[in-house]
């Protein structure tokens, strides 16, 4: 099992004040977190990041969370992904599952839904 200071989450939305208290509740649970303001500069460094889950928000410019997903599993990285989103109804859900999301979060992200999401990403990292 990873050790808790090493539990790595990787931010990404393209909302400023969205990132910086996602990244400051991340960081409240007691995780390491890293942000990122668009899903481009992430998959752009993915070559250099060290194993960990990722947070990302599902409508962004350019790339959306979907996108994203594919581009890490793409590159055959096993790391759980979790998406938070403020869009409701219609078939988020099963296609949040098609892409093998650990979780669908809604905004404003629950604190308590967070940190059982995050567990069972580490979880699901370290099996």
């Amino acid at each position: 099992m990873t050790a808790p200071g090493q539990r790595r989450v990787y931010v990404i939305d393209d909302d400023s004040a969205v990132l910086d208290s996602t990244a400051f509740l991340v960081s409240a649970l007691g995780h390491e977190c890293r942000t990122f303001a668009a899903p481009e500069a992430f998959v752009a460094e993915l070559g250099t990041l060290e194993p960990g889950c990722i947070l990302t928000d599902l409508r962004m410019p350019g790339m959306d969370g979907f996108e994203l997903a594919g581009a890490v599993r793409q590159r055959a990285l096993g790391w759980p992904i979790l998406m938070m989103t403020s869009d409701h109804g219609g078939d988020l859900e099963r296609k949040a599952a098609e892409h093998r999301f650990v979780a669908l979060l809604r905004k404003p992200v629950d604190a308590t839904l967070l940190e059982q999401a995050l567990a069972d990403a580490f979880e699901a990292l370290d099996a």
